[in-house]
């Protein structure tokens, strides 16, 4: 099947079942071969999800009939054809266009339009040094589609944060993220694995100095030090969130909704052999990576336990409890630019109740004197802070402790907070809280094996 086939077979399913784009996108790749092919799919479906509202904006600025707006085949195609006009250099003007008219005469429900998917798409070359935007004085809705994110977190981005700042992570956002490599701390010396790396990775800032960027169009597959367990794909954000736990040789570590794995990996190693990693996750195939990782980078102290977070299954206590909470996600959209079509203006106060339970939950599984940490990457203070605050003015045996001193004060908030903003520190957006049970009775250490 040819590639722009396969971009609308994606689109096709994603608009129908609004499922996950990580899962439909390998689903359609299985017998993509040639990686020139994967590469220009990946740009073509990623690209038109960070940029679906100003695609659709122009589409539209040239569609006045409600019924063709309406018929998501026909834009499907025209979003293939209008993102390659105005983000892919390397492909012609005509080539796009020809595709595209093409592609409609593949089905019947957009067969009859092809005239029209042809001259639209020329209007949308005209009009490319200056496309259609909402008027200036609707300046949400201008930056909404300018910078092509949802409405709603535009406004509440400029509520919070200004107009200089919510352009900053606007644009953050749009770009293609930097994939980052973080190195076994106890496999090859820094300085052996640094020379491997030498051409295609260069030291990023980070935890323990773990951390390093890979070079654009190197791809990962690639990178034989992962394959052999002596790296792992981390973002620098991920080991920050572990650093607030301040991990110690021969901790017993409980980690919530642990797929798939990058954060349980580092606290095993940390812990070392003395200590224990019991990673939960409610998604029995997604915690298959985190076996995987365990075997990849021989961690025996790692172990999985598939389960609800909200009714875990272990007895006894745990020295640090994680819960990476799941949230709305839009401290990483980039990564994942599905998601702010997914999320709608209640996601925030719906995940909230989601992760209040959780970290109820895992507090009764912490000891006195114990320290849980709870994340996310969200940068709604609903799931965050206030959901902190809550929980703190409830359970009046747990108390807010500031981060280690690992931690960067560039990082962390008068609060305590550890608080990383796309918009200032250019890396992934991350939120984390320490907390500390203040009195209980005698703990029992708690542990995780898989027989």
């Amino acid at each position: 099947m040819k590639p722009r086939r396969i971009v609308y077979s994606i689109l096709e399913e994603f608009s129908k079942f609004q499922g996950n784009l990580d899962f439909i996108i390998a689903d359609h790749m299985k017998n993509v071969a040639d990686h020139r092919d994967r590469r220009f799919i990946y740009e073509l479906i990623l690209g038109i999800f960070r940029h679906r509202s100003s695609l659709d904006y122009t589409i539209f600025h040239f569609m006045e009939s409600e019924a063709l707006r309406n018929n998501i085949d026909l834009i499907n195609i025209l979003r293939i054809g209008a993102y390659q006009i105005y983000h892919m250099d390397r492909v012609p003007d005509h080539a796009a266009v020809n595709e595209s008219v093409k592609l409609s005469k593949c089905f019947p429900s957009t067969r009859k339009f092809s005239g029209l998917v042809n001259a639209l798409l020329r209007n949308l070359i005209g009009a490319r040094k200056s496309p259609p935007l909402p008027d200036q004085g609707d300046l949400p809705g201008r930056l909404a589609v300018e910078y092509s994110q949802p409405l709603w977190i535009v406004q509440r981005w400029l509520s919070r944060y200004g107009l200089q700042r919510t352009k900053k992570l606007c644009v953050f956002f749009n770009e293609k993220p930097a994939v980052f490599l973080r190195r076994k701390i106890r496999g090859l010396s820094k300085v052996q694995f640094e020379q491997e790396i030498r051409g295609f990775a260069t030291p990023a800032p980070g935890y323990r100095n773990l951390y390093y960027k890979i070079n654009k169009g190197k791809s990962v597959q690639d990178i034989s030090l992962v394959a052999e367990g002596q790296g792992i794909i981390q973002s620098p954000s991920s080991g920050w969130v572990v650093a607030v736990l301040d991990i110690q040789k021969g901790d017993h570590v409980l980690d919530l909704c642990a797929a798939p794995g990058g954060k349980a990996s580092l606290i095993a190693e940390l812990a070392e052999n003395s200590g224990s990693v019991c990673a939960c996750d409610i998604n029995p195939f997604r915690l298959r990576s985190v076996m995987e990782i365990k075997n990849r980078m021989k961690l025996p102290g790692l172990f999985s336990l598939c389960c609800d977070g909200c009714e875990i299954p272990v007895t006894g206590y745990f020295d640090k409890v994680l819960i990476d909470a799941p949230c709305s996600g839009t401290g990483v959209l980039h990564r994942h630019p599905d998601a702010r079509w997914r999320k709608t203006a209640g996601s925030p106060a719906e995940m909230a109740a989601i992760q209040t339970a959780l970290l109820e939950s895992a507090a009764a599984m912490v000891p006195e004197n114990g320290t849980l940490v709870y994340s996310t990457c969200s940068l709604e203070p609903e799931e965050n802070e206030k959901v902190v605050e809550n929980f703190l003015q409830k359970n009046p045996d747990y108390m807010l402790d500031s981060c280690p001193p690992a931690i960067p004060g560039t990082f962390t908030d008068l609060d305590g907070y550890l608080r990383i903003l796309p918009c200032e520190h250019t890396i992934d957006g991350m939120f984390a809280a320490r907390i500390v049970r203040k009195k209980i009775t005698p703990a029992r250490p708690g542990k995780c094996s898989n027989d």
